[in-house]
This record gives structure tokens, sequence and C-alpha cells, in this order.
């Protein structure tokens, strides 16, 4: 390994900077706690089992051409007939709401969300009951 070779340093969200709109919007069963997928996120873990079939959403962003998104850890692809495909993009913290903070599975074991599009919307639905923190595909 070149030990001269620059390594891009990856920012680690923090809990100090989650806006407050985002925690007022969490719903009563979820809360926002450091990742157990990805150590420099931010993850939503359910505080009680929550019924399969449930849905959550919709996922809030800036909508975009695909051009004009950096990052597209934080956004979806959705189709409008009339402008083509565009995406929801919560890159910005203040932008997005709680679902921003859904990681994603490692494993199809793993994931116990899945992603719904609804009249344009990305939406997420429980796969699984279960106490963890919440994944998608």
């Amino acid at each position: 390994m070149n030990q001269n070779a620059a390594e891009p340093v990856v920012a680690t969200e923090t809990l100090a900077e989650v806006p407050e709109h985002v925690l007022r919007g969490l719903p009563e069963e979820v809360r926002l706690f450091p990742s157990a997928v990805d150590k420099t996120r931010i993850g939503v873990w359910a505080t009680k089992p929550i019924l399969k079939g449930k849905k959550f959403g919709p996922f809030v962003g800036d909508k975009k051409k695909r051009s004009q998104v950096k990052n597209n850890v934080y956004m979806w692809e959705v189709y409008y007939p009339n402008l083509g495909w565009m995406c929801i993009d919560a890159t910005d913290p203040e932008k997005g709401n709680w679902l921003r903070y859904v990681n994603w599975a490692c494993s199809g074991e793993e994931q116990n969300l899945f992603p719904l599009e609804i009249n344009r919307a990305i939406y997420y639905k429980t796969l699984k009951v279960r106490v963890l923190e919440l994944v998608c595909c």
C-alpha cells in the first residue's frame, strides 16, 4: 500500500447535525441513532415492533435532474411523464425528512424495508416485524 496516497476523508454524521424539523417528524416507533450498517451515518431504529406492511413516507427532498445530483446516497429516481426521470434529492438535511436516514441493507436477510413508488413519490413498506435498524434494499 502506498503510504503517501491520500485516502478520501469521509465525514461522519452526528445526531447534533440532524435538523429539528426531522426530529419533530419522527413517528413514535422510531428514533435516530448511529448506524450499525454504515459507521459514518445516522440510522433509523425501531424502538418497538413495527407490523409487517406498515408504510412510511413520502421521502422528501429537492426535485432535480440526475445531472444536478452530486451524491446518490440520499436520493431516489422517479419517472414523471412530462419531465422524464427526476431525482428526489435529500442530500441537504434541511431539505429532507427522517427517511433520508434509512440506510442500505448489506444483504437480503438484513433488509426489512421495501421502497414503493406511489403517485411519483417514494414510500417505504416494512417487510418484517423487527426491532432493529430499518434498512432498505
